[in-house]
C-alpha cells in the first residue's frame, strides 16, 4: 500500500511575485530556483522542498481563523540560529511578534510575508 513520503512543493498566494520573492530571500534565505515571472517565483528551502510563490487575481492569504478566533498559519518553518534570525528580522523592519515560550514545543515567532501570509518561525525541538 502506498503511503506519503514527504511535502515536496508548497503554494502560497502573492500579489507581486518579485516582492514576495525578495522577501524569502533576504529574510528567510530561501533560494531562487528559476528566474522570477509576473505569475510564480520558485524558491527552495536548504531541506529540498520548493516554495512556489502564485500569482493571484486579488490579494488572498493562507491564513484561516481557528473556532475561538485565533488566526493561525498553515505553515511552521524550523530554522537555523533562531535568535539571529529573529534579531536580523527585526532591523530590517520585517513584520514580526514577539518571541514566545512554549515550554516543551520549543521557542516561536510569527512573520508576515509582503502578502500578509503568517508564516511561524520555531526554533525547533528544545534539546534535554
Amino acid at each position: 500500500m502506498g503511503s506519503v513520503k514527504e511535502i515536496n512543493c508548497i503554494y502560497i498566494p502573492s500579489a507581486n511575485t518579485e516582492v514576495t520573492a525578495r522577501w524569502y530571500i533576504d529574510n528567510l534565505g530561501l533560494e531562487l530556483t528559476a528566474t522570477i515571472t509576473e505569475n510564480q517565483a520558485q524558491l527552495r528551502i536548504p531541506s529540498g522542498t520548493s516554495i512556489f510563490l502564485i500569482k493571484t487575481a486579488k490579494p488572498t492569504t493562507l491564513n484561516y481563523l481557528e473556532v475561538s478566533g485565533t488566526e493561525q498559519s498553515a505553515l511552521t518553518l524550523e530554522v537555523n540560529d533562531f535568535h539571529i534570525l529573529y534579531l536580523r528580522m527585526k532591523e530590517s523592519g520585517a513584520n514580526i511578534s514577539d518571541i514566545e515560550d512554549n515550554g516543551s514545543c520549543g521557542l516561536n515567532f510569527y512573520a508576515y510575508d509582503p502578502d500578509g501570509n503568517k508564516l511561524d518561525i520555531w526554533s525547533g525541538w528544545p534539546s534535554k
